[in-house]
């Protein structure tokens, strides 16, 4: 048998969500259109039409057009090392980690991706497995098309693609998981929260200012999470931190947001990074295989009510960056509440130049 992390994503005008499921699936060296799984190890291995292209850490094994795959190469080149930054695993992969991009959706539900798929690891066939969607850094490139669009088919695939996911977004999350479960080799159900939460917040890494920031809201789950906030519906973070997929599951929506939120909190807010609770809870559970262990060992004296209104106040002050609207009263007010309650604001007393938030530079992590 063998798992699969799957990272879905519905695609409708109204929703879009990612999900990770780990489920029991027969093993197969083939996937349904006859492609080989895992690792191509002669020419013969590789199908009409496809390339390989190697870096040091990477196998793409694609069809979609090569600039795509470039592009993606030399995102999870940079992602990985923030990887190894934030969450060092003191292992090193003996062979590069294989990833498959089909040229698009169709082909890639013939190869065997479940239906509401996006992307997705499996940990049995050793490999990442997504599709050219169209969107790569927040532009919309549909089928390798930049320009006004022509017909109404064009204008159809761009409405789509705008609405989907970012290329690069997609594989910096699933790059995580390929990541996290390398480090933890191990069949025991992993944390959700932190490992989707993750490879969320990794799927707002953008490169910008001639280096690849991290930091910037998710704009898939910001708005979610900022409503269960509004509305007292959110999942209780001492009950989040316990939760195993099935749970994690039982209701994606909320959790992924909310996951991704209780990350980015641990990782950026200025009071609560410094303690590093998020990676002294991957570290533990690693070495102890075990979310109820890693549970106890980080947070057995957690002040739950003070990190919850602190956690609320810091959702609650972010918004997407260049996106305005009827919220930007509210989130001005969520953030000076959240200088307030830090004492000092967020930046030592003064405002960055501009009057906006400082980027997130990595090398000074």
């Amino acid at each position: 048998m063998s798992r699969i992390s799957v990272s879905p994503f519905l695609v409708s005008l109204l929703v879009l969500f990612v999900a990770t499921l780990v489920a029991d699936v027969p093993a197969q060296g083939r996937g349904r259109n006859g492609i080989k799984k895992g690792e191509w190890k002669s020419k013969k291995d590789v199908p009409e039409g496809w390339i390989v292209y190697r870096t040091r850490r990477y196998t793409f094994q694609s069809n979609a057009p090569l600039d795509r795959v470039k592009r993606v190469a030399a995102h999870l080149k940079a992602a990985y090392k923030l990887y190894e930054k934030k969450f060092p695993s003191g292992r090193t992969p003996k062979r590069p980690f294989v990833v498959k991009i089909f040229k698009n959706r169709p082909e890639f539900i013939a190869y065997g991706a479940p239906p509401s798929a996006g992307a997705y690891y499996s940990w049995r066939d050793k490999e990442m497995v997504g599709y050219d969607t169209g969107k790569i850094d927040g532009e919309v490139k549909s089928a390798g098309v930049t320009g006004k669009p022509k017909g109404l088919r064009e204008r159809i695939r761009r409405l789509r693609a705008n609405r989907a996911m970012d290329l690069l977004g997609v594989f910096a999350h699933e790059g995580w998981h390929q990541y996290f479960h390398f480090t933890c080799a191990s069949k025991v159900e992993f944390p959700s929260w932190c490992d989707e939460g993750i490879g969320e917040y990794f799927y707002s890494m953008r490169y910008r200012q001639k280096k690849y920031l991290t930091g910037d809201p998710n704009d898939y789950r910001l708005g979610t999470i900022q409503r269960h906030i509004k509305a007292g519906t959110f999942i209780p973070l001492k009950d989040l931190v316990t939760f195993n997929q099935r749970k994690y599951y039982s209701d994606a929506s909320k959790a992924y947001a909310q996951g991704w939120a209780l990350v980015h909190f641990f990782l950026e807010h200025p009071k609560y990074k410094k303690k590093r609770y998020l990676q002294r809870f991957v570290k533990t559970f690693i070495a102890q295989h075990s979310i109820d262990k890693a549970v106890k060992t980080v947070f057995s004296s957690m002040d739950w009510p003070t990190v919850t209104d602190d956690w609320k106040a810091w959702v609650m002050a972010m918004k997407v960056p260049g996106k305005a609207g009827d919220d930007d009263a509210d989130a001005a007010e969520a953030r000076r509440k959240a200088l307030e309650r830090l004492g000092g604001g967020l930046f030592g007393g003064e405002k960055p130049p501009g009057g906006g938030e400082k980027k997130k530079d990595p090398k000074k992590d």
